[in-house]
């Protein structure tokens, strides 16, 4: 059973302008929650993270935050990858048809 806010977003996913920016978001939400996970589970806090990225602690404040609407570029989150001991990956998804 889908919630009125399923619902709603549903209907607004429709026009393509609502769609562009709420993937965007979406994807910056996952980036966020990604980079936070994968520095916590090697225990290291922002600064020690900043610093092996050849970064300040600021940069992935921001870069962690989902509310932030910057979107990193891809070779900063190959730098913070690197840091990190992981490599970018990046896939691409089979587009929802418009029907």
């Amino acid at each position: 059973m889908k919630s009125d806010l399923d619902r709603h977003i549903e209907r607004h996913l429709k026009d393509e302008e609502f769609r562009f920016y709420f993937e965007r978001a979406e994807a910056k939400r996952v980036i966020a929650q990604q980079i936070a996970a994968i520095r916590k589970a090697r225990n290291l806090s922002q600064t020690q993270l900043a610093k092996a990225a050849g970064t300040k602690q600021q940069s992935i404040a921001r870069l962690e935050n989902p509310k932030d609407k910057r979107m990193p570029s891809l070779e900063f989150l190959d730098r913070v990858a690197k840091a990190l001991g992981r490599k970018l990956a990046i896939s691409l998804t089979i587009q929802r048809s418009k029907n």
